[in-house]
């Protein structure tokens, strides 16, 4: 029935509604509340109209075989009625009544349903491409994998609603009160969160890449697992939230309030072995906590970061192995070997104790080489000492001067004097290494 069909043939579709009769054909019928108020007589109420709320009387009817598309039922009462795989492409249920009604697996793509009041509605498995959802109280509502790309949610109520499992890149949610429903596992890829509420809500798995999270109020949430791949997190407060395993490559974060112990140890490209992208992560996190001031965390991420680079360095190096590209393996094996004795030598300079433990391991062990070499000599008796503390008190002092020490002890012979030298340079480089690293804390 169109707009312009004759007023009786608007009559006999009233009818067979009034009548409850099932199969409706209500393709592009003109059915909304301001359509129908003026054919109502108080003195006579019809069966079509429900005088309670105001609209076309749909409150529990079975139209699942009905043919909705381009239907105008804004403000109709569809009071836990069931539309299961119907199709209403372009419908209009703005105003409407959609309380418990049940949508499972209808096609409502580009449907209209601003200001709806559809509490608990089921809209599971459905097909909403750009439908329009603006101002809508829609609490508890189930929107479990359902295809949401480009819907409009804005200043929508959906508190506790559930989305898990659907598509929903490009959709809006500006100014949505999300409060503790259920987005995880979400494709929400470029979708505006501005000024969006998802206080305690779930997004475990979400991807967000490049989504709007500007204004965001995320306190309490779980965001375990989510991506914020190339997403601008712009002064948002997660402190509060659980951020276990998230990813953040090529995200932008600063002024970010957050903690190292919310990541569960490790950021997600890590846990899953994509070492590359697991350092641009550590990199936009010690970015991030640089900008508010927190060193220490800035130096952790610093590490992972560094740390992944030489995992990935060790994976680029076995595929060169079995590739037998030699050149390749030379060339990643060198840099895996390289940045472990960095990590072992000062944790990529962020460790005095490992830098005085080197001091330490290299004290001794020059101590053991001059007492097999037996080039230590004692002035004034001509004799080989191998006196344990004769040994470590010069090889602890020739690593503090640039000259062997002055203790009645003088190094003989070619292999001693070596050894000597080497752990002199061994010395100034590690001493010079301890005082770059302890300037780095001192100015921290």
């Amino acid at each position: 029935m169109t707009e312009t069909a004759p007023d009786g043939r608007l009559g006999a579709l009233l009818d067979q509604i009034g009548a409850g009769a099932p199969g409706l054909d209500l393709t592009r019928a003109t059915l909304g509340r301001e359509a129908l108020a003026p054919r109502v007589d108080p003195a006579a109420p019809a069966p079509w109209w429900d005088a309670g709320w105001g609209g076309l009387a749909l409150a529990g009817r079975d139209l699942t075989a009905a043919k909705l598309e381009a239907a105008d039922l804004s403000g109709a009462n569809l009071h836990r009625a069931r539309l299961g795989g119907v199709v209403g492409r372009s419908a209009r249920f703005d105003g409407a009544n959609l309380e418990e009604a049940d949508c499972t697996g209808a096609d409502l793509s580009g449907a209209g349903f601003r200001a709806a009041v559809a509490g608990q509605v089921g809209f599971a498995d459905a097909m909403l491409e750009d439908a329009r959802f603006g101002e809508a109280a829609m609490r508890f509502a189930n929107f479990r994998k359902a295809l949401l790309d480009g819907a409009d949610f804005s200043g929508a109520d959906l508190w506790g609603a559930n989305f898990t499992g659907a598509d929903a890149d490009y959709t809006t949610f500006r100014r949505a009160r999300l409060d503790e429903a259920n987005l995880s596992d979400v494709n929400l890829t470029h979708s505006d969160f501005e000024g969006a509420s998802l206080t305690k809500a779930r997004l475990v798995g979400s991807r967000l890449r490049g989504a709007n999270l500007s204004g965001v109020k995320l306190d309490g949430a779980d965001l375990s697992g989510a991506d914020f791949s190339d997403t601008s997190l712009v002064r948002l407060n997660l402190a509060t939230c659980r951020l276990t395993h998230a990813r953040f490559a090529g995200a932008f974060v600063t002024g970010t309030r957050m903690r190292v112990d919310q990541l569960g140890g490790a950021v997600g490209e890590e846990v899953a072995g994509v070492y590359e992208a697991a350092q641009a992560s550590y990199l936009a996190l010690e970015q991030n906590w640089r900008s508010i001031g927190s060193q220490d965390a800035a130096s952790w991420a610093y590490k992972r970061g560094r740390r992944m680079g030489r995992m990935q360095a060790g994976v680029q190096a076995r595929a060169a192995w079995k590739a037998r590209a030699p050149r390749a393996l030379l060339q990643h094996g060198y840099r895996w070997v390289a940045d472990r004795f960095v990590e072992w030598l000062c944790d990529y300079g962020e460790s005095l104790s490992r830098i005085a433990r080197a001091f330490a391991i290299v004290i001794l062990v020059f101590g053991v080489l001059y007492g097999l070499t037996g080039g230590m000599i004692l002035e004034g008796e001509g004799r080989a000492t191998y006196n344990p503390l004769d040994l470590m008190s010069y090889s602890a002092l020739n690593m503090m001067t640039a000259n062997p020490p002055e203790i009645g002890i003088k190094p003989t012979g070619r292999i001693a004097n070596l050894l000597v030298g080497v752990q002199g340079a061994a010395g100034i480089i590690l001493m010079g290494l301890f005082g770059f690293v302890l300037g780095n804390r001192l100015r921290r």
